[in-house]
């Protein structure tokens, strides 16, 4: 599947970014969590591609810092669903994760709520609202379409 960088330059680019300059170096600790969770080689070029300083505002949601991931996806509260092929890369309005699907490579949101709240989360469709979208797509639409979906709520009505 195609991350779309294109799309995602494009995006950066609406919203003013400065993407040429603001590139930092992924850590080697960053590059070893990825190839721990068997990641594929075209994501890992993308994050090397888009590792910036600080998180990146698309409007209401965020891209977060790639050299954070591993720290954001090892908190408690996210329940290793990393471990579940579902990497946090940014999070919406409310705070619901945004994820990538490593093996589909599709983006979507997580309802933070009952991720956090919940003792044991035995099915990942109950709190995964697949958007299936490249993370291109999904960032680019969140700067030009109206109505894109800011949480999990929003993209479960997206999608029907």
């Amino acid at each position: 599947m195609n991350l779309d960088q294109s799309l995602f330059k494009k995006a950066l680019k609406i919203q003013g970014f400065d993407f040429e300059n603001d590139v930092v170096k992924v850590t080697d600790k960053i590059i070893e969590f990825l190839e721990s969770l068997n990641v594929s080689k075209d994501l890992i070029t993308f994050f090397k591609a888009f590792s910036f300083r600080e998180e990146i505002d698309f409007g209401s949601i965020y891209f977060n810092c790639v050299n954070r991931i591993r720290i954001e996806n090892l908190e408690e509260e996210n329940k290793e669903i990393y471990k579940k092929d579902l990497l946090i890369i940014g999070s919406g309005a409310n705070g619901d994760p945004i994820v990538v699907n490593t093996k589909t490579l599709n983006v979507g949101y997580i309802f933070h709520d009952i991720l956090w709240e919940e003792e044991n989360i035995e099915n990942l469709n109950k709190v995964y609202i697949d958007l299936k979208m490249s993370i291109g797509d999904f960032f680019y639409k969140s700067v030009t379409e109206k109505d894109f979906p800011i949480d999990a709520y929003q993209a479960e009505d997206y999608i029907k």
